[in-house]
C-alpha cells in the first residue's frame, strides 16, 4: 500500500498536490474501466462541446460495484473541508475522461457553483507530461504541473484560480477525473451526481 503524500503550495494560489490519491486497489479499478466512447469530434476547448461523457452518477456506480467505496470515499465531505471547502447543501460530480489529441481545455476559472475542484492524473499512452496548467492570471502562465500516474490537483474555486490544458500534440488516451462538489441549488444535472 503506498501512502497518500500531500504538498500545499501558495502560489500563485493555494493549491494542493496529492501522490497516491486512490488506493491501490481503486486505481486499479478505475484503470479497468475500458476506454470510453466519448465524442471528440467538435472541439472548442470546453467539454461541454464533448458528447457521450461519463460521469459516476448512482447508476454507473449501480452497474459498476466495484466503484462504489471509491465513491463513498470521495462522498465523505469531512476530507474535504479540511481544505476550506464549503460543503453543506452540495452534491458529489465525478466524471471519468478519456480525452484524445487535438482536445485541450482554454483557460478558465471554475463557476462558483463548484464547490471543490479536484483533477486527478490517472493514467496516459503518451510519455509527454500532460498534466493541468495552472495561471496567475488569465494571460500570465505560472506552470505546467508535473504528470505523476493517481497524483491529483485540489483547489477552492475562485475568480482568481485560472486553470487549463494547453494545447499539445500527443497519442492515445489521456485518462484523468474531475472531482466537484456543486452546489444542489443551482445545479441542474442532478443525476450526473453521486449521492
Amino acid at each position: 500500500m503506498n501512502e497518500q503524500k500531500i504538498t500545499e503550495y501558495k502560489e500563485p494560489w493555494v493549491h494542493y498536490v496529492f501522490e497516491n490519491f486512490f488506493t491501490n486497489t481503486d486505481y486499479k479499478h478505475l484503470l479497468k474501466i475500458p476506454t470510453l466512447n466519448s465524442d471528440y469530434k467538435k472541439i472548442t476547448g470546453f467539454r461541454d462541446a464533448i458528447d457521450n461523457r461519463v460521469f459516476l452518477s448512482n447508476q454507473y456506480v449501480k452497474d459498476n460495484p466495484q466503484l462504489k467505496p471509491l465513491m463513498d470515499y470521495l462522498n465523505d465531505k469531512s476530507i474535504w473541508k479540511e481544505y476550506g471547502a464549503e460543503l453543506d447543501n452540495s452534491l458529489l460530480r465525478v466524471e471519468l475522461i478519456d480525452d484524445r489529441y487535438p482536445f485541450f481545455h482554454d483557460i478558465h476559472y471554475d463557476t462558483p457553483e463548484k464547490k471543490i475542484t479536484i483533477i486527478v492524473n490517472l493514467n496516459k499512452e503518451d510519455e509527454k507530461n500532460l498534466a493541468t496548467d495552472i495561471y496567475v492570471d488569465k494571460d500570465t502562465h505560472y506552470k505546467k504541473l508535473d504528470w505523476i500516474d493517481n497524483s491529483a490537483l485540489l483547489f477552492i474555486p475562485t475568480e482568481d484560480r485560472y486553470h487549463g490544458f494547453n494545447p499539445i500534440e500527443y497519442k492515445g488516451i489521456r485518462r484523468i477525473m474531475i472531482i466537484n462538489f456543486v452546489d444542489k441549488n443551482i445545479w441542474r444535472d442532478k443525476e450526473q451526481c453521486y449521492y
